[in-house]
C-alpha cells in the first residue's frame, strides 16, 4: 500500500491538487468504477467531472453522493449532476450534525486508488483552496490495502449500497423539493454566501497582510456560458472588431439590471439636471442578494481596492477593472472603468438596505449615453479566466 500526501493552495502549483489527480485517474485505462462522496459540490466542480467522464476510456460505473448542509451546494450544481445521467444521490438529515466526508474512490481489476481529505467537489476545493488530502494506492493482492478498503466500506455500508434512508435520488423533482424547503440555495444566494470578507481601508499600526499567489482552475473546470456557447454553436468567432474578431470568453453572469433609466445611462432628464457619470448597482433582477455587500465582497472581491484620495471622501474605496461592452451583440470596445464602494454602515443609505457600490462610466459614457438603450437590460458577466475583467451586455 502506497501513501502520498496531496497538498494544494498553499503554493500556486497545482501538480498535487486533488483535481489534478482526479483528471489523471479518469484518463488512465486502469479503473472501471468511480465513487465520489462529498460534503459540497459546485457547478464548476461537477462540470470538470463531466469533462473527465467524457474523456475516460475505461470507467463504466459511476456513483456520486453529495451533501447539501449549510447551503453549501447550490441548485445549479445539482442540475449539472443530473445532466451526467449517473447513479447520484443527495444525503440529507434534519439533525444538527452535517454531512462532511470527501472521498474519491477509483477501483480497477488490478489497482485501487482512493483520495481522502478536505477537498469538496468544487472548483476551488479541487484546485485553489488550501487543502490537505492523502492518496492511498494498492494492488489487488495487497492485504493491508484490501483491509483498509473493507473497513471504509463497512463503516459507510448504507452509502456504498445506496440503502440509507437519508439518501435521495437526484431528480428534477428532488432538487426542487429541497429548493422549496430552502435547504438548497439558488445560484445567486449561494454566490452571496461564498465571498470572503475583504479588509477595507488602510492597515493600521503597521499591521499588514501581504498578497499571496494562488493557482488557477484548468480550462476543463471552467464552464462556458452564454457568449462562449454561442461562439461554439456558430463554429466561429462571432463579434466583429473592425477587421479583427472578438473572441467570446468564458463568462459567468453575476448581475442583471431592471429596465435601464435615464439616470443609469447618464441622460439628463431635464434642462436643469446634470448626468452623474455613474450607475449604482441595485438588486436589479437579483432579488435574493444583499446589495450592500454583494458587489464589493462577491462580484468585485478580487480587485485591488484603495481609499479615495480626494479630501473629504477618504472613506470611499476605489478599484479599477476592464469592461468589455457589447450592445445588442455588437462589440463596442474595452474600457478601464472605476468602481466606488462606500463601506460605512452607520449611514441611512446602509440602514435602508440600499446599494453601496457603483460604476463610473468614464470614457464609455459616449457609448452608454444613448436614448435607444432606455428600457433595455444590462447584464454583467465575470470573466472566469481573469480577476479584473468583466463584460457588459446591453440588449
Amino acid at each position: 500500500m502506497k501513501l502520498t500526501f496531496l497538498g494544494q493552495g498553499f503554493i500556486a502549483d497545482t501538480d498535487t491538487a486533488v483535481g489534478t489527480l482526479i483528471e489523471k485517474f479518469f484518463s488512465e485505462n486502469v479503473y472501471h468504477t468511480f465513487t465520489g462522496i462529498t460534503a459540497f459540490a459546485s457547478e464548476a466542480g461537477v462540470y470538470g467531472l463531466s469533462n473527465c467522464l467524457a474523456t475516460s476510456i475505461s470507467i463504466q460505473n459511476l456513483y456520486l453522493i453529495v451533501g447539501i448542509d449549510q447551503e453549501g451546494t447550490p441548485k445549479d450544481a445539482l442540475e449539472e449532476i443530473l445532466k451526467l445521467n449517473i447513479n447520484s444521490y443527495i444525503f440529507y438529515q434534519k439533525e444538527a450534525p452535517i454531512f462532511h466526508p470527501k472521498i474519491y474512490l477509483f477501483e480497477g481489476d488490478i489497482k485501487t486508488s482512493v483520495i481522502i481529505g478536505s477537498s469538496n467537489l468544487t472548483g476551488r476545493g479541487l484546485f485553489n483552496n488550501v487543502e490537505s488530502s492523502t492518496l492511498i494506492e494498492f494492488d489487488k493482492d495487497d492485504a493491508e490495502g484490501l483491509e483498509f478498503l473493507k473497513s471504509m466500506k463497512d463503516y459507510y455500508t448504507t452509502l456504498f449500497d445506496f440503502s440509507d434512508p437519508n439518501l435521495f435520488k437526484i431528480t428534477a423533482e428532488t432538487i426542487q423539493k429541497f429548493v422549496d424547503l430552502k435547504v438548497v440555495p439558488t445560484k445567486r444566494v449561494w454566490l452571496n454566501k461564498q465571498g470572503k470578507k475583504k479588509i477595507e481601508g488602510v492597515p493600521k499600526d503597521g499591521f499588514d497582510i501581504p498578497p499571496r499567489k494562488v493557482g488557477s482552475l484548468p480550462p476543463s473546470f471552467r464552464k462556458k456560458h452564454k457568449a462562449a456557447e454561442m461562439a461554439d454553436t456558430a463554429g466561429e468567432e462571432i463579434f466583429a472588431v473592425s477587421d479583427n474578431q472578438y473572441l467570446a470568453q468564458d463568462l459567468t453572469e453575476v448581475w442583471k439590471s431592471n429596465k435601464l433609466t435615464e439616470r443609469d445611462l447618464n441622460i439628463p432628464s431635464g434642462t436643469n439636471t446634470n448626468a452623474t457619470g455613474s450607475m449604482s448597482f441595485s438588486k436589479g433582477t437579483y432579488e435574493d442578494i444583499d446589495q450592500r455587500h454583494y458587489f464589493r465582497d462577491n462580484v468585485f472581491n478580487s480587485l485591488e481596492w484603495k481609499n479615495n484620495t480626494r479630501k473629504g471622501s477618504e472613506h470611499l474605496l476605489k478599484a479599477t477593472a476592464d469592461f468589455t461592452i457589447r450592445i445588442n451583440g455588437e462589440y463596442k470596445g474595452k474600457y478601464s472603468l472605476t468602481l466606488t464602494h462606500n463601506p460605512k454602515t452607520d449611514i441611512e443609505t446602509y440602514k435602508q438596505n440600499n446599494t453601496m457600490t457603483g460604476i463610473s462610466w468614464g470614457d464609455a459614457k459616449n457609448v452608454i449615453k444613448n436614448r435607444v438603450l432606455l428600457g433595455k437590460s444590462l447584464t454583467l458577466y465575470k470573466d472566469n479566466s481573469s480577476d479584473d475583467e468583466f463584460t457588459i451586455e446591453i440588449q
